[in-house]
């Protein structure tokens, strides 16, 4: 597998999630791995499982809709996706685990302003 850098400076200003193995389910379902509600200065995605994951940006992944097949172990950054959903499914009949590592630098939806 290879070396994935993370430069420092793309967690300024940023909010690091805390990294968790999620479960891909068979295809017909999915699981969301970015929500579009945000804009990531890094957003790394590694297939932990031991079966193959279909991903698809904007939509529902399914194992014949999708745009990138990550096989066991392999990896794939999707910093270029801003303000999109992400998701992604297994084989029929099939499982695979995922995580993900994200830094979160903006919010789409507008925060009220306070006034006193």
């Amino acid at each position: 597998m290879s070396t994935v850098k993370l430069p420092l400076g793309l967690t300024e200003n940023g909010i690091v999630n805390t990294p968790s193995v999620l479960t891909v389910p068979a295809t017909g379902s999915s699981v969301t791995l970015l929500d579009g509600r945000y804009r990531y200065g890094s957003a790394l995605v590694q297939n932990v499982g031991s079966e193959n994951m279909y991903v698809l940006v904007g939509g529902t992944a399914t194992a014949t809709v999708y745009h990138l097949k990550l096989s066991p172990m392999s990896q794939a950054d999707f910093s270029d996706v801003s303000y999109t959903t992400v998701t992604a499914c297994a084989d029929s009949g099939k499982t695979s685990n995922a995580v993900v590592f994200s830094v979160q630098t903006n919010d789409s939806v507008s925060q009220g302003a306070t006034s006193y």
